[in-house]
């Protein structure tokens, strides 16, 4: 099994730029000496995650995730070490001397479904250019998808009967993973093609895995479009359709593009608008604004502007709006689908349309109002509660002074402007980060904290103290001495790739990143600290030696219980002298 070095894994580090590879993942921003990013690791609706440029690690501050660039791409992409590794060396462009893949801890159930379905991939793209399509053909050509456009999305043709089946059996594979990944289904007369004489769509999970279809038939007495059914590795409320593609423009540009169906996205593609995906069909799920979220700070929607596709938007948008997404959507008056458009008027009309956002506010005092019956004081009164319900929620002043006002004059009504009140944090993970830490263990980070920052600090520790109580630092003490041994300074980066222990690889992560730990070396700092662990030391070694003196026990026993107490007690009180000495004298 192929190993990478420990060089080339050090290489690789030092050459990734940390905030380059999580923008790849994610929208960053700049704050100061440091980026942030909204953490896709918990619910987050605010940047919680902070990037350090200098130490080259992340640290969400709300669910504790962090550690170095390695980390963080194995945790977003859920695979192994040495996948991370050889998936940042990929990022780079740096060419590693081995290929870590058979490494790789895969579900053998899973990647033999992706199998199944790149295969049918390439027998349906192959089927589309034989004469058995040539009335799908003339189709996708009037609907613009030329070649190059099939091509790009991989568009196929499944023929009819059972021909994937026949072709997929030929090759080897076995029908149980051909219905599992429901290319094909099983009935009383045997196994049957699942999209038989359909067009084929791919659909792709966020790391490009194939995971199903959306299949269009020309048929008019059969249902126009059937997607894959729910499998192992297709569930439909948690795909977002071109993904994959979309992420690299949509975090470019700052915004995703949300539409209704795969033409539409195909028909931004080719009018240049790359950032385009859809949620197959106009119900969206959380799952679904997660992944938008994890890939731009703003979403726009652009669903049809019909009755189901506007309930849809304001359905759709709410939720993305409580997630902490900022929102906006496209103003389609036109009764045409983006595909339509691009036909009739070309790219450039495309492109004018995708230009005309209007916001959140917009867009629902134009929604509820066209549900509201004006003429019934009560359906008046109704939309205008629901519309100071969402005025309330904004976070710009100027927004919900303006909009209170835009309301009054299309009520009729007297409407006062209301400030918005604060409201208390809630977040218990929040509160639970305020609360203050245990004394002795605040003493042991400390101590490491200092070890870090300075060889000095190091030299001391193992002269005047020489261990610490915790597991976890006591860990991290031994590798930072170590670390030390064959340099000069420490890379809290690399030390978080010297460990598999998860909890030393977030207490290096903690060090290193928040503020209190900052700190220069001092001498006095670091003997107080440490005086502060003995104390604990001495005071339980203490207490247990008091309970066992209550117990009975021969009088020679009891003799030497007595003598370790006694001197406990000694160290204890010298150790308290010393610690008053330094108040005293910092007074």
């Amino acid at each position: 099994m192929p190993r990478i070095s420990e060089e080339e894994i050090e290489a690789v580090r030092h050459q990734a730029d940390i905030v380059d590879v999580i923008g790849h993942y994610l929208q960053v921003h700049k704050k100061g000496k440091s980026y942030v990013a909204l953490c896709p690791f918990h619910d987050d609706h605010s940047p919680s995650m902070s990037i350090s440029p200098d130490k080259q690690i992340y640290k969400c501050f709300v669910c504790g995730n962090g550690g170095n660039v390695f980390t963080f791409v194995q945790n977003y992409e859920k695979i192994s070490y040495p996948e991370a590794v050889a998936r940042v060396a990929q990022l780079i462009g740096y060419q590693l001397s081995v290929n870590p893949t058979a490494e790789r801890a895969v579900d053998p159930r899973k990647e033999a479904l992706y199998k199944v379905l790149q295969e049918t991939i390439r027998y349906t793209q192959y089927q589309l250019n034989t004469s058995a399509a040539s009335l799908q053909k003339e189709y996708l050509e009037g609907r613009g998808l030329d070649e190059k456009t099939c091509e790009q999305f991989e568009i196929g043709y499944n023929g009819a009967g059972d021909s994937l089946h026949e072709f997929l059996k030929a090759k080897g594979y076995e029908d149980k993973d051909m219905v599992n990944a429901n290319v094909c289904r099983t009935s009383a007369s045997g196994i049957h093609d699942v999209f038989s004489d359909r067009i084929t769509f791919p659909i792709h999970d966020s790391l490009g895995n194939p995971i199903g279809f959306s299949a269009r038939t020309m048929d008019p007495s059969q249902a126009k479009y059937i997607n894959t059914n729910d499998t192992e590795v297709f569930h439909k409320g948690e795909i977002v359709y071109n993904y994959h593609r979309a992420k690299t423009a949509a975090r470019r540009s700052g915004k995703v593009l949300v539409c209704e169906g795969v033409t539409d996205v195909i028909a931004f593609w080719k009018a240049g608008i790359e950032n385009a995906v859809c949620t197959l069909g106009t119900s969206c799920t959380a799952a679904q604004i997660r992944l938008l979220k994890n890939i731009a700070p703003r979403t726009v929607f652009c669903y049809d502007g019909d009755d189901p596709g506007q309930a849809a938007t304001y359905k759709a948008a709410k939720m993305a709006r409580q997630a902490g997404i900022d929102v906006a959507i496209v103003l389609n008056e036109t009764g045409l689908d983006p595909d339509e458009i691009l036909r009739r008027d070309g790219a450039k009309g495309l492109q004018e349309l995708a230009g005309k956002e209007i916001s959140w506010m917009e867009f629902v005092l134009s929604y509820l109002r066209r549900h509201a019956n004006f003429s019934s004081y009560l359906e008046k009164k109704e939309f205008v509660q629901k519309a100071m319900a969402e005025i309330r929620e904004l976070d710009d002043e100027f927004d919900r002074r303006n909009f209170t006002d835009e309301l009054a004059k299309i009520s009729g009504f007297h409407l006062d402007y209301e400030p918005r009140k604060t409201e208390p944090i809630r977040d218990e993970s929040r509160l639970a980060a305020a609360k203050a830490p245990d004394g002795a263990e605040q003493a042991e980070q400390l101590i490491l904290a200092l070890m870090m920052n300075d060889p000095a600090a190091v030299e001391r520790f193992q002269q005047k103290l020489g261990f610490l109580q915790d597991p976890a630092c006591q860990t991290l003490a031994m590798m930072i001495i170590d670390a030390y041994r064959s340099k000069a300074t420490l890379d809290p980066a690399a030390l978080i790739d010297s460990t598999q222990d998860q909890q030393v690889k977030d207490l290096i992560t903690k060090l290193a990143t928040q503020e209190e730990f900052r700190i220069v070396y001092d001498e006095k700092i670091l003997d107080g600290a440490m005086r502060k662990v003995k104390l604990t030391i001495l005071t339980k070694r203490a207490n247990g030696f008091k309970e066992q003196l209550k117990t009975a026990m021969n009088p020679e026993n009891r003799e030497l219980a007595l003598n370790e107490y006694q001197a406990c007690l000694r160290e204890l009180r010298r150790n308290i002298d010393e610690e008053e000495q330094d108040d005293s004298e910092e007074d």
